[in-house]
């Protein structure tokens, strides 16, 4: 998207599509930014400036996917590959609390709890003002509690130690926080809801079919020398037409006895 609106990359300074926040302040949430664009983080002419800007709608999945991979990944914790649906459980149920010890494995297990709870908001299909308020305060007060920092001497029995740093919270926590309950609203306006334009499905479906591609034969040693896109795109055109005209795409092979009866 960053390609598209012509704007820098997310790891730059101003690096937000919806307002001029800058990586310093990406942490403060007491700040507040107007949904105004990003001319101080242009690069280029957008690709389409015929589309506004308030219709690239931030994308849930990626939201989820995203803010998870800090949560664990801060953690030094080593993982599988796991999808959206794997990555709710993990932050629904997983007992963080029982691998770091103290008040600060407690914290950490509260804030995946807090962080799924307002995900589960977010992809709600519709919304009341009131609940697009509250959102937008305990969201905000999510990103505070992520980034708080140590209470107390440190080292000391009576500390409260942080439980991620600053310099953790992501243009995705900032989008999270400062810019989804505008969309909530103004997609509460035209009848809509953010889950509506969720990519999940689009994923799904890339997912499967790499799964698939990457699952079958590599009979000739898998020297192909067009791209790999170009296998799969055939590989599903060709299945979508064994699916149309009704053509098995396995042989099945029947043996028959033959008794000499001579």
């Amino acid at each position: 998207m960053y390609i598209i609106i012509g704007q820098n990359a997310p790891n730059s300074e101003y690096f937000c599509l919806y307002c001029e926040c800058n990586a310093k302040s990406r942490y403060n949430m007491d700040l507040s930014w107007s949904h105004t664009g990003n001319a101080k983080g242009n690069k280029r002419p957008p690709l389409f400036p015929v589309i506004d800007l308030f219709n690239y709608i931030p994308d849930e999945l990626h939201i989820l996917l995203r803010i998870s991979d800090v949560l664990i990944m801060e953690c030094n914790w080593n993982w599988t590959s796991l999808m959206g649906p794997d990555k709710e459980i993990l932050l629904q149920y997983f007992p963080v609390s029982e691998f770091i010890s103290g008040s600060r494995g407690i914290n950490i297990e509260n804030l995946w709890r807090e962080f799924y709870r307002l995900y589960k908001i977010l992809r709600k299909s519709s919304h009341t003002d009131k609940e697009i308020l509250e959102f937008e305060k305990d969201a905000k007060n999510w990103v505070r509690t992520f980034c708080h920092p140590t209470v107390g001497q440190m080292n000391s029995a009576a500390a409260t130690p942080e439980l991620y740093r600053k310099d953790d919270v992501t243009p995705y926590m900032h989008v999270f926080a400062m810019h989804i309950p505008y969309f909530l609203r103004w997609l509460k306006e035209k009848g809509l809801s953010l889950r509506l334009f969720s990519t999940c499905s689009v994923e799904k479906k890339n997912h499967e079919q790499v799964k698939l591609f990457f699952g079958g034969t590599t009979m000739g040693g898998g020297k192909k020398t067009k791209p790999v896109v170009y296998d799969i795109l055939v590989f599903e055109n060709r299945q979508i037409f064994y699916l149309i005209n009704d053509i098995p795409n396995e042989i099945t092979c029947n043996n028959i006895n033959i008794q000499d009866n001579g």
